[in-house]
């Protein structure tokens, strides 16, 4: 059986990952550069933003409270942005990079649009990729926190 374009892509890709060759394992969020050699480093600057960040969350600061800080030192967002959005401090505090870990395969595309994938057999978690802003625990932490504020917004509906 012949495979399509899209699934041949797709196979190349998932490849990739168990590999461990994907250059998605590379690609840059805050807090991060990447270095002539294509890997991450640390950006001094922006990884004292997300420490302030995460600490702040576990300090008990909303998101609100994090973005209205951020403004009044002066902190453009990632966007550039003069105000930071709670969408964008809370996929911040999610994201697994900042414990120098990736997870591939965490998105598919379906008929051109990226969304979530459910299927967690295709993910590949590759531990140590890159140089570490914070902790596994103060990450944890902060992931059963956000788990907790948001068990509490739902009761409170």
């Amino acid at each position: 059986m012949e495979l399509t374009k899209s699934e041949q892509i797709r196979a190349g890709l998932q490849k990739s990952f168990q590999s461990g060759t994907s250059a998605k394992a590379s690609t840059v969020c805050y807090g991060y550069n990447v270095s002539c050699a294509g890997e991450l480093v640390i950006d001094p600057i922006e990884a004292n933003t997300v420490l302030f960040i995460f600490h702040q969350f576990m300090n008990g600061d909303s998101l609100g409270k994090i973005s209205a800080a951020l403004a009044r030192k002066g902190i453009a967002s990632p966007t550039g942005r003069a105000t930071w959005s709670r969408e964008t401090i809370s996929k911040l505090l999610a994201n697994e990079k900042y414990v120098g870990d990736v997870v591939l395969g965490k998105t598919n595309v379906i008929n051109g649009v990226q969304v979530k994938a459910h299927d967690a057999s295709i993910q590949v978690l590759m531990t140590a990729h890159h140089p570490a802003i914070i902790s596994h625990e103060l990450f944890n932490a902060v992931q059963r926190e956000k788990s907790k504020r948001n068990r509490s917004r739902l009761a409170d509906r």
